[in-house]
């Protein structure tokens, strides 16, 4: 099985990591959990890139510190959880930028730190 974990942070500030694997030609976020960004980059999260659905598997507990299943793709490619925005505008946890945002069945995340 091809798992892997991919980084989001909350509206709240906290930055958290989301289990994601592979079933077919879908990812699914099968479980989140608190980490902090030092911890994040020496286990290598930091640079982890997939294409494709992002599902919610049944269980998912959504963030953990806000408990939001939802979560918004900045421009800059980085997860947000979905919990705080205003309707169909985001601002990024990650690069500060505003903008507005739609949902979309196939994603292109990065959680490179560039």
């Amino acid at each position: 099985m091809e798992a892997n974990v991919i980084l989001c942070k909350c509206s709240r500030n906290h930055t958290f990591g989301m289990r994601v694997e592979k079933r077919g030609h879908d990812w699914v976020r099968t479980w989140a959990f608190r980490i902090d960004e030092a911890r994040a980059r020496h286990e290598g999260y930091d640079t982890v890139q997939i294409n494709g659905s992002l599902d919610a598997a049944d269980g998912y507990p959504g963030c953990p510190y806000c408990g939001e299943t939802g979560f918004a793709l900045c421009h800059c490619g980085k997860m947000n959880c979905s919990s705080g925005f205003d309707e169909n505008e985001l601002t990024c946890n990650w690069c500060g930028a505003t903008s507005t945002y739609s949902t979309a069945d196939n994603f292109n995340v990065s959680t490179d730190g560039d």
